[in-house]
């Protein structure tokens, strides 16, 4: 047996940071609520962007207006949407006026304070509007490189180009990643099923796995300080992290830019430091932000500035869905059905809402749009499915054993070298197990999705995705339930018997 099949999964990582985590029942709008819409997406996009012109004052305004456009937003098909009328001038017009919609709804959140009244709806709506405008641009990017019949996806690199791929906040002079400051953070999404999964860590599903901290050193040069769960936390130049390919990457920035180049400067130094000594600080599985000894990409940047300058970062942190206690547990997370409304952490998709930050500017890959946008709706629907109806994953004997075998030859001399840049001697068979089961199952069913999709002449909407992955479910149990040999994914995935109180 081939050793490295064991390991695959852990190098398909990527810029995944975080151990996976759930999703509340509520992150789509109920079955109620999903009236068809007679309004395309262009007119949905402008209408927003014009709306926008009158400031929002309350969280009852914030929450109202939010809501009302993530449903218009969720409800939009791609029929509905009548895509093929338009032109790539049209697309970029739609993605502009997106782009600087997500500038003026973080604007207006300066402005509110989140301990009144009303505010929670307002948060968690806010979220899930950036969240649906940025699947918006994306499936706007995906169909103008359709237009424009591009295929090569090297010619797409990182914070490099121009619009409608690369949106910089005209605030700000940017023309490339040369142009990152010491301070800033960058947030990124990975390639793999294990990054759309990150993305969802918690509460509110976001589209960011991965968080670095740049550095530009006293001689002018850029360096990421970053978090993985392969190697722990390094030091690299910031060309390292340019050449991971990643489907997107947003820079942003913090308003005191001395205060966070320092924080920058303290973690670069403290990072090398450690990896000078032949170990580098161990990769924190559990995410407690709280306890250093270990780290998380995200802990990485909120451990900079609380130690340099008192400064608690984000201003709004993930919660994690009771509902999936168990799973956490597996992953390493320490919490109970106790503690879980107490635990707190930082995940990527949290700076966002942290107002104290400004977006820069924002980067994708045309050419990976697909793929992320399958594998989110995927996720999305799977963490459902775990919540909802008692899904959890079951790594098979063939899994099992190759996942055992890996584990002890890492610990053996001779292998240990070749092992050490792909899996850490503090991941557990337990969380590597599941690591290639989820990507197992998802790409089983991205299999049977991309079959359907290959029948559209355009993008499908998440709404349709959706559809399709329900509909995929049912008949896969129906498989399940007459003999599991026979079934899809349900042979790792499936429903188990609840628990009595």
């Amino acid at each position: 047996m081939n050793i490295f099949v064991v390991v695959l999964v852990v190098i398909s990582l990527g810029t995944a940071c975080s151990p996976l985590s759930s999703l509340p029942p509520n992150r789509q709008p109920s079955g109620q609520e999903l009236s068809s819409s007679e309004q395309g997406l262009r007119e949905v996009l402008l209408e927003l962007h014009d709306q926008l012109a009158t400031p929002v004052e309350t969280h009852q305004q914030c929450f109202v207006g939010a809501e009302t456009y993530y449903k218009k937003l969720f409800t939009l098909s791609s029929e509905s949407s009548h895509l093929l009328k338009y032109n790539s001038g049209d697309i970029e017009e739609m993605i502009q006026a997106t782009f600087k919609s997500k500038l003026i709804m973080r604007e207006y959140l300066k402005n509110l304070d989140f301990m009144q009244s009303f505010s929670d709806k307002c948060y968690h709506s806010v979220r899930a509007l950036l969240r649906a405008l940025r699947y918006a641009e994306d499936y706007l990017v995906e169909l103008n490189s359709m237009y424009e019949n591009i295929s090569d996806v090297k010619k797409y690199l990182t914070l490099t180009g121009k619009p409608p791929y690369f949106m910089v906040n005209p605030s700000f002079t940017f023309r490339d990643y040369n142009d990152l400051q010491s301070g800033d953070v960058i947030l990124s999404r990975g390639n793999a099923y294990t990054s759309a999964a990150i993305a969802r860590i918690g509460e509110d599903d976001a589209q960011f796995s991965h968080v670095s901290f740049v550095y530009r050193d006293p001689l002018g040069k850029l360096w990421t300080t970053e978090a993985h769960i392969e190697i722990g936390s390094v030091v690299a130049p910031i060309q390292t992290h340019i050449n991971q390919a990643n489907a997107r990457t947003v820079v942003f920035r913090f308003q005191d830019q001395s205060m966070a180049h320092k924080a920058s400067e303290y973690m670069f130094k403290l990072v090398q430091k450690q990896a000078f000594t032949g170990k580098n600080v161990p990769y924190d599985f559990g995410m407690d932000y709280k306890n250093s000894s270990e780290l998380f990409c995200s802990e990485v940047v909120s451990k900079g500035f609380m130690d340099v300058g008192k400064i608690d970062v984000p201003l709004y942190k993930t919660k994690f869905s009771p509902g999936l206690v168990p799973f956490l547990q597996q992953l390493g997370i320490r919490i109970d059905d106790r503690t879980v409304q107490d635990f707190d952490t930082f995940a990527p998709g949290d700076l966002e809402v942290d107002t104290r930050f400004s977006v820069v500017a924002e980067w994708r890959n045309p050419l990976k749009m697909k793929q992320s946008r399958l594998k989110d709706a995927i996720l999305t629907k799977m963490f459902e499915w775990m919540e909802k109806l008692n899904y959890q994953f079951e790594a098979t004997g063939k899994i099992s054993s190759q996942v055992y075998m890996g584990w002890v030859l890492r610990r053996m001399p001779y292998f240990k070298k070749k092992l050490k840049e792909k899996f850490p001697l503090n991941m557990k068979p337990r969380q590597l197990k599941l690591f290639m089961t989820l990507e197992k199952v998802g790409d089983l069913i991205e299999a049977e999705i991309l079959k359907e999709d290959q029948k559209s002449s355009q993008p499908l909407s998440l709404k349709q995705l959706f559809t399709l992955l329900e509909e995929l479910r049912e008949k896969d149990f129906a498989r399940y339930q007459k003999s599991k040999r026979k079934a899809l994914f349900h042979r790792y995935f499936y429903p188990h018997p609840k628990k009595a109180d």
